[in-house]
């Protein structure tokens, strides 16, 4: 095989790859509409290989649609809880070192921990072996036997920080574990995150809502049963429209149809040292459990301790399993060895009393410990009132949370819209009326001004456009807007590549060169300056990719694909064309 044969078999391959790659893309629009889902009807053997290799591109969010979320992180409880954490740490501390009178406290809303002793013996021992352990904090002395430790300015701006960057990556991480294609997860401003969801099916809208909104900050509190009664029934007589006292399970609660509802009305009226849980109890209309009720479930109310005896940081691993003897899904948990241990002591000193399993401020279960519980196992009974697809889906849930780990701080929704399909059919035909327009302008220009070189110029250009698709097909990236200009960006650099190599060709046939002389020439001296601006550029995009999000990030992996299709095309395709083209004698000129 010559050199001239190698080089179309390397270009008949490409084609043949870049054809292969975009054939999943072609079956996808067959029915109209480029949404990721190839219909049963054009697929066979050799169509699902491929489509098992690649799929097809994917539209962004502003041109199929999909949900656009906006939240904001509430940095400062971050801070409260780091706050709220380092309290008890002090005062395990304390008590280790026989500080038996020892108090460490945080009231929510300040920046420090209040510590109390009963004597000034039991104080001295708050000295530089236990604050070596919170370089974070400052001693201030009040009294003889109280002392506050004040949290430093520059630590919680970088616990305010650590907040917003981690629930950025928490959010991305639950996205993934859902399967939507190239979602959009970024910063904006000091503590907002933008949540783009191309494409996603409005049967999951309210589910995925839910999954990023959960904190999962998983928490074992205790049920303080021996108040719960006496509490609610200060509200006995006193409650608004709406609101009911209910006796559920021997033990009272005040009810409503909506949460925020019971969180604004107990707000002020709970103890500091206590905690108010809610739970949906959900009722359907049929035996079956397919269809919700929502006139008469209702959010039910448990009266727990605010203390944390146990956190999901302890949680080794995560995973739903079925019960045997009922038949129903759970998640079961595995702690490690200090949760292991923790747990068996809360477990053993609270024999015959209920522990409240709260995935934030909602109660998944409260069951009673029969015994204590030992090894490090513990498994979390959903809802037992909701279906059976609604306890396989929120377990499945529970679990992709806990496994990508707790928001930082809760998150509070700010906007939400569900973009129609409507903008991105208009957003897709302006682009291609655009891009229609621009091409056929530009190939006029070329067959009329490079005449016979023109063909050739339009042959690669084609094949660039075809290259550049495959590419993004292959990588799974999602075509935007900004996508699309990158695209008709890119069609110039090649019409500018081209330029530059032809005009060197007539420099050399006004030189007097052969036309096959000319056309090597022309090349080989053009070649530099056209590697030179794409490289530029390249790294310009490169750039782009490293440090933008969203719609740059998309601008520039279009235009990186581009350079690579552009040089290969110009350089590569060009040049072979001309050779075929003057191999049959030997011409004097050529028509350019």
């Amino acid at each position: 095989m010559n050199a001239n044969s190698f080089r179309w078999s390397v270009v008949g391959i490409a084609i043949l790859i870049a054809i292969a790659a975009l054939l999943p893309t072609g079956f996808d629009a067959m029915d109209g509409d480029l949404d990721g889902d190839i219909q049963p009807a054009n697929q066979n053997a050799a169509v699902d290989l491929i489509a098992t290799q690649v799929n097809p591109i994917n539209l962004g969010l502003d041109l199929q649609g999909g949900l656009l979320l906006q939240y904001r992180v509430m940095v400062d409880q971050a801070v409260e809880d780091k706050l709220d954490r380092m309290a008890s740490d002090v005062e395990k501390r304390l008590l280790a070192k026989d500080a038996k009178g020892a108090k460490a406290t945080y009231t929510y809303g300040e920046d420090y921990i209040q510590v109390t002793f009963n004597n000034e013996a039991e104080a001295a021992k708050l000295d530089d072996s236990i604050l070596s352990f919170f370089s974070s904090l400052t001693k201030l002395e009040i009294s003889s036997t109280e002392f506050h430790l004040a949290m430093d300015e520059q630590y919680i701006d970088e616990t305010k920080e650590y907040a917003v960057t981690q629930a950025v990556e928490r959010i991305r991480q639950r996205v993934d574990g859902l399967g939507v294609a190239e979602p959009a997860i970024t910063r904006q401003g000091k503590g907002d995150v933008v949540v783009q969801l191309p494409g996603l099916d409005k049967k999951d809208v309210e589910r995925v809502k839910k999954l990023i909104g959960a904190t999962a900050q998983l928490q074992f509190r205790m049920v303080d049963d021996a108040g719960n009664n006496a509490f609610f029934n200060r509200f006995s007589g006193k409650l608004p429209e709406g609101f009911q006292l209910r006796n559920v399970g021997g033990n009272r609660s005040v009810t409503h149809h909506s949460k925020d509802m019971l969180i604004k009305f107990f707000k002020g009226k709970v103890p500091n040292d206590h905690f108010i849980g809610y739970q949906k109890h959900k009722v359907y209309k049929d035996l079956q459990k397919t269809e919700i009720d929502t006139e008469k479930s209702y959010w039910k109310t448990f009266y727990v301790f605010r203390k944390v005896e146990l956190t999901g940081d302890y949680v080794q691993n995560a995973s739903v399993q079925t019960n045997s003897q009922t038949n129903r899904p759970y998640v079961a948990l595995e702690f490690d060895l200090k949760g292991a241990d923790l747990f068996g002591e809360l477990s053993s000193n609270n024999v015959g009393k209920r522990m409240a399993i709260m995935l934030d401020n909602e109660v998944q279960s409260a069951p009673v410990f029969n015994e204590a519980i030992m090894g490090g196992r513990c498994s979390i009974t959903m809802n037992t009132m909701q279906s059976y697809a609604d306890v396989i889906a929120d377990s499945t849930d529970l679990v992709t949370a806990l496994r990508h780990g707790a928001l930082p701080a809760p998150i509070e929704k700010q906007f939400e819209t569900l973009v129609g399909p409507t903008l991105g059919q208009d957003s897709i035909d302006a682009s291609t009326k655009a891009f229609l327009i621009g091409l056929m302008l530009v190939i006029l220009l070329m067959m009329v001004y490079y005449r016979g070189a023109g063909v050739i110029s339009i042959v690669a250009l084609t094949l660039n456009m075809v290259f550049i698709l495959a590419g993004l097909a292959a990588i799974g990236a999602t075509l935007t807007l900004p996508g699309i200009a990158g695209i008709i960006l890119t069609v110039g650099m090649a019409v500018d590549a081209n330029v530059i190599i032809f005009e060197r060709i007539r420099e050399e046939l006004d030189a007097g060169m052969k036309a096959r002389d000319a056309m090597l020439a022309g090349f080989e001296k053009a070649l530099s300056a056209v590697v030179d601006a794409n490289i530029t550029t390249g790294i310009a995009g490169l750039v782009l990719l490293q440090f933008g999000t969203g719609p740059i990030k998309g601008f520039a992996v279009t235009l990186l694909i581009g350079i690579v299709a552009t040089i290969f095309t110009a350089v590569f395709i060009s040049r072979m064309l001309f050779e075929s083209w003057l191999s049959k004698g030997d011409k004097e000129t050529l028509s350019i």
